[in-house]
């Protein structure tokens, strides 16, 4: 009894918690990132820009905001492997990193990692949050990933924050696909 009521509490105080950072149906809270920000790739260099969110509205955005570390990565791999099933001009990623949830002393890893992927991916924007900031702004848990997806507008249209089951992954390509048709908003 003790122990599902200790886990009815946790519960209510995460969705509390992301619930006061981020809701449905309006827009992200503002984040700018000029520590490290967004990383850039021309001519086969690599650079550092300050990065500000909401950027890239005007289509389906796709926000995954997660922790600097393996598992972080692999909560929603599932996700955005399923992502690539629908073609890249109809939406835009964004991934931003948060290195203060990196394992000390790796930082120099997670980012050499990013920039894997920024080769693999350059249509992604990738962003570096040095110091935790869009964490902190969207009262986020700590070590773990969210996924958002906004609409053209800016709107949150989904959120999760932990890895997607199936159902869940189902849900959110549809949302992204059914935003793709002519006159959805």
């Amino acid at each position: 009894m003790l122990k599902t009521l200790c886990l009815g509490i946790f519960l209510l105080v995460s969705y509390t918690v992301l619930a006061d950072g981020i809701d449905l149906g309006r827009p992200l809270p503002e984040l700018s990132i000029a520590d490290r920000g967004e990383l850039l790739l021309q001519d086969d260099e690599f650079s550092f820009v300050p990065w500000a969110m909401p950027a890239g509205i005007g289509k389906i955005h796709v926000l995954q905001y997660m922790a600097g570390t393996k598992g972080a990565k692999k909560l929603n791999k599932p996700f955005t492997d399923r992502l690539q099933e629908i073609p890249h001009q109809n939406y835009q990623v964004t991934t931003v990193i948060n290195l203060d949830d990196a394992m000390w002393g790796t930082s120099g890893f997670v980012i050499s990692e990013v920039k894997k992927s920024k080769r693999k991916y350059p249509d992604s924007r990738m962003v570096l949050d040095a110091d935790g900031l869009g964490r902190e702004v969207w009262k986020l848990q700590s070590k773990s990933s969210v996924i958002v997806i906004m609409d053209a507008q800016g709107s949150v249209r989904y959120l999760k924050e932990g890895a997607m089951n199936e159902r869940e992954i189902e849900q959110a390509l549809g949302l992204i696909r059914a935003d793709m048709k002519p006159g959805a908003s």
